[in-house]
């Protein structure tokens, strides 16, 4: 019976090759999901630590600064001008308060309006952890109880490595996904003429210019889409577009400063919060893709090269044979034909990419000759800050 529904239905299941990329789609959202469980989490614990001491303390120096503006308000009243000890008293008096203004200005307290807004609501929690799991660190407010800290090192130690991840995860993703594209417009480039197909010979050779078109490329994609974030965030907040710019280099490199930081206080705020949560986290992945692109292109022109390099060594060796024959007589028509054109080969390396091939000992390079393709093994070292 079960054989019998097997052979009925089995053409219903997908097969093997999409249960695979059906298992790697469920791995990259799990990876996703999880990473956004994990920072709601974290920051919930945030608040339940951290706000309730604020509170505390707000309400301390809220109380305390009312309290000694009336005796400082009081004593004016009271005290007689004619009193001897009257200048020495008020001025004391002012100073007691002036302290007090200045530790509850610290704290949050508007001496205005001699009210407070909370920094450890939710939202901002989730702010400050993100800041954590990014590597970028404001500086704006921390956590001041010894249990607030003492979770804040454990977070971080299991999140910033889970973030990372994410972000090295999403940027291959992107940068697969950019070069799918480029493999779909190439030859709609070709063909209108937008873009030159290289010959044969040009792609024998290994300049830097790729090099560099592909760094121009991704130095001006950064450029756009930095210019892009610092335009919204110039219209929310009162900022310059150049301190916006600033802004969303300092925050995608993770360096920050904490010198501008986004006004996310106030529950009328939440919407914009998220917007630069998810500006900053593509922003990053952005930054991976960028460096993984790079990578890429120096890795292949580092391959080139190192083909290159063999066969350079392979025709001097051939070379020298053929000429040593020749010197011997034993160089036939075809021969000596062979003999200049791998002589016109050598001027062109040397010419275009410089001399000192012929130093490199043959023997220390690990070739073989596949259909005239001599492939070098190259150990490359890849560091990113991320």
């Amino acid at each position: 019976m079960g054989l019998e529904l097997g052979e009925k239905f089995g053409h219903l299941l997908p097969s093997t090759e999409n249960m695979d990329k059906i298992k790697q789609v469920v791995a990259h959202i799990g990876l996703y999901i999880g990473l956004i469980g994990y920072t709601a989490i974290g920051a919930k614990i945030f608040q339940m630590i951290e706000n309730p001491h604020e509170v505390d303390t707000l309400e301390t120096y809220q109380a305390l600064l009312i309290s000694k503006r009336e005796v400082f308000l009081r004593s004016i009243w009271n005290e007689s001008s004619n009193n001897v000890n009257y200048r020495e008293t008020i001025d004391q008096l002012l100073v007691d308060y002036e302290t007090v203004v200045e530790e509850a200005v610290n704290n949050g307290i508007n001496v205005v309006t001699q009210d407070f807004t909370i920094s450890w609501n939710y939202i901002q929690s989730v702010f400050f952890s993100t800041t954590i799991l990014t590597t970028i660190g404001y500086g704006n407010f921390a956590p001041v109880t010894f249990p607030g800290r003492l979770f804040c090192i454990f977070f971080a130690i299991i999140g910033i490595p889970f973030t990372l991840s994410v972000i090295a995860d999403v940027g291959q993703i992107f940068a697969t996904l950019m070069t799918t594209i480029w493999d779909k417009v190439k030859p709609v480039m070709e063909k209108y003429k937008i873009f030159k197909e290289k010959t044969e010979d040009e792609e024998e050779e290994v300049g830097f210019a790729d090099n560099i078109k592909t760094a121009g490329g991704a130095l001006l994609f950064l450029i756009v889409f930095l210019s892009f974030g610092a335009y919204f965030i110039s219209i929310y907040e009162d900022l310059t577009f150049f301190d916006a710019f600033y802004f969303c280099f300092i925050t995608m490199t993770t360096i920050g400063f904490g010198d501008i930081v986004p006004n996310i206080v106030g529950d009328e705020k939440t919407a914009y919060m998220l917007l630069c949560t998810i500006y900053i986290l593509v922003g990053m992945t952005v930054f991976t893709t960028i460096i993984e692109i790079v990578r890429r292109q120096y890795a292949e022109s580092w391959r080139k090269m190192q083909e290159l390099r063999a066969q350079i060594q392979a025709q001097l060796r051939l070379a020298d044979h053929l000429r040593k024959l020749g010197e011997k007589g034993g160089l036939d028509a075809d021969a000596a034909a062979e003999l200049e054109a791998i002589r016109g080969n050598l001027a062109k390396y040397k010419g275009k990419m410089g001399k000192g091939f012929e130093d490199i000992a043959i023997d220390e390079l690990d070739w073989v000759n596949n259909n005239k393709r001599m492939k070098a093994v190259t150990i490359i070292f890849y560091e990113t800050s991320l």
